[in-house]
């Protein structure tokens, strides 16, 4: 089975580099078939509509000259421009060459599964051009299925447009994904700063974008990566990990937001790492309501001594249900899997991976709809979407959708 990995933007491309520093280490242990070609290359595809961030990709990338889609022109923070492109003479046709560069490498593969698409959805290029994309591997590729690793702006503001281009992103996501991991920045440097508040000798560090990627590479990879779990009896990874997460988790076409926890370490139990991945679980709304979670895969990775599968059977499963409170109806809402290697950290080093189907999403996804709403009834910023062809109506089809996921996932918690 191959998967097909696309990074767009500036925020995609940068999350490469971490990113296929894991997949690269993962090689080592006999996985290569999974992330690269028989002929060496690997199996991603780079996109951004500025030279910058592409140009500084590391030289150890194996990356194919053609799977490197550059255009001519940013975007300017615009959904509107990302996902329409430039209407004029000398159009980069950034969207059509980043198709032809996927139709040959889905013709590269033995069995194409489906492809995931790494994009921040607060700028120009990763929101817009990211949703086209999908909506164009949806479109051609109907049977197969796209995981979306979606990374949400702060909630201070990194860009006035930053809650519309959000919206936007998020109901096409919706509409053409089979699912979404949601990435938040604002979770990722509260859990940063805990790190450097409990470690003495970093306490006066400062966190920065290449910190946060690092951070957000190892949660993706922890559930991205190989497991023994879902290798074939003779040890051959089968590269499921990205489908069965998204048959496990997403399994409702209305609910299929996914969030990731994580913790790694030299010297815990899978006892100690257990607590400290549930403490970094939103337990909490802002308005102080218990989230609940649909349902929940852990995946332990280090495990050479085979105890995990024991740990969970004698205290971990209730540990964890415990924590993530889980919907009554569902009878088997977690699911486990373990690799005897951890490629995320040090050969000695232990991880676990939690990935949630979880209300704990509600908070952004409403101040997202809120912000939305204020700037709509006020008329502010329209007129750049309504200049590059997003009207009025896709704005409020865009605001039902994401009504609709939240009330959705409101309902699951009281049934």
């Amino acid at each position: 089975m191959s998967t097909i990995h696309i990074h767009i933007g500036q925020c995609g491309n940068q999350l490469s580099v971490p990113l296929w520093k894991n997949f690269t280490h993962c090689k080592t242990f006999g996985n290569e078939s999974v992330f690269c070609s028989l002929d060496g290359w690997h199996r991603s595809i780079h996109i951004d509509s500025e030279s910058k961030v592409l140009t500084s990709l590391p030289k150890t990338f194996k990356v194919r000259e053609k799977n490197v889609i550059v255009g001519k022109r940013g975007r300017g923070t615009n959904f509107a421009l990302g996902y329409h492109g430039i209407k004029c003479q000398g159009d980069d046709q950034l969207l059509e060459n980043s198709m032809e560069a996927i139709r040959k490498e889905v013709e590269r593969c033995d069995i194409y599964s489906g492809a995931v698409v790494y994009q921040s959805i607060s700028g120009g290029t990763g929101s817009g051009l990211g949703s086209h994309l999908v909506e164009m591997l949806r479109d051609d590729y109907p049977c197969h299925q796209i995981l979306s690793c979606a990374v949400a702006p702060c909630v201070s503001g990194e860009s006035p447009l930053q809650n519309f281009n959000a919206l936007l992103s998020l109901h096409w996501l919706q509409t053409y994904a089979d699912a979404v991991i949601l990435l938040l920045n604002d979770y990722y440097i509260t859990h940063l700063n805990q790190l450097l508040e409990s470690d003495e000798s970093l306490r006066n560090s400062h966190i920065s974008f290449k910190d946060i990627n690092s951070v957000i590479a190892n949660n993706l990879s922890g559930v991205l990566l190989p497991t023994d779990t879902l290798s074939s009896s003779r040890g051959i990874t089968l590269g499921q990990e990205p489908w069965e997460l998204i048959r496990t988790l997403t399994p409702m076409p209305t609910t299929k937001f996914i969030s990731l926890t994580q913790h790694t370490s030299k010297t815990l139990s899978w006892e100690g790492l257990s607590s400290k991945v549930l403490d970094y679980q939103l337990r909490y709304s802002c308005a102080g309501n218990p989230t609940h979670s649909l349902s929940a895969v852990a995946v332990a990775r280090g495990d050479r001594e085979n105890s995990f599968m024991r740990a969970v059977k004698e205290s971990l499963d209730r540990k964890i249900r415990k924590g993530v409170n889980f919907i009554n109806w569902n009878p088997y809402p977690l699911d486990c899997w373990t690799a005897k290697f951890n490629s995320i950290g040090s050969k000695e080093s232990r991880s676990l991976t939690l990935a949630t189907n979880s209300t704990n999403i509600l908070d952004h996804l409403n101040t997202v709809l809120s912000r939305s709403r204020l700037k709509l009834d006020s008329g502010a910023y329209l007129h750049w979407y309504h200049r590059y062809g997003i009207s009025q109506e896709v704005f409020n089809e865009s605001l039902e959708t994401l009504q609709t996921v939240v009330s959705d996932y409101e309902s699951m918690a009281k049934s």
